[in-house]
């Protein structure tokens, strides 16, 4: 027989902790998934151009999609190598994706070395496509 419990009465409330292991681990997951396409954006190494008047790149919430342009004039977007008519198509679904009035915005990482007829192919795609945003990726001097 168990003896009384003098002083001692349960209370009622109960705390759940099951929600908020499902958070942290869905916030693994998205941190795990972000960092791989943070690395797979600049997989292939590119040489970029100094520019002391350069911007840090801000949080934005638009739909983005990074080219880089390697030395030999051969595109890569999220480190896959593509031709030109692959990077055109993915340039024409960020126009098509765009809900409205907030359009894509396309990131130039071009090498230092390349030659500025491939750059002006892409500008003059996102031109067609309407997409005014364009960014190209520098370092600043000493980086």
């Amino acid at each position: 027989m168990r003896p009384p419990s003098i002083g001692r009465q349960r209370s009622a409330f109960r705390f759940n902790i099951t929600p908020m292991i499902d958070v942290v681990f869905l916030l693994i997951i998205f941190f795990l998934v972000a960092s791989y396409f943070i690395r797979s954006e600049h997989a292939r190494p590119v040489v970029l151009p100094q520019a002391p008047g350069g911007q840090r790149d801000t949080a934005d919430s638009r739909p983005h999609l990074t080219v880089t342009v390697e030395s030999a004039g051969q595109y890569s977007v999220g480190g896959q190598q593509m031709s030109y008519d692959s990077v055109v198509r993915r340039i024409q679904a960020l126009a098509q994706s765009g809900q409205s009035g907030t359009a894509g915005q396309v990131r130039i990482r071009a090498d230092r070395t390349s030659h500025f007829g491939e750059i002006r192919q892409l500008i003059e795609a996102c031109a067609q496509q309407r997409l005014t945003s364009i960014r190209f990726a520098v370092v600043q001097p000493g980086e």
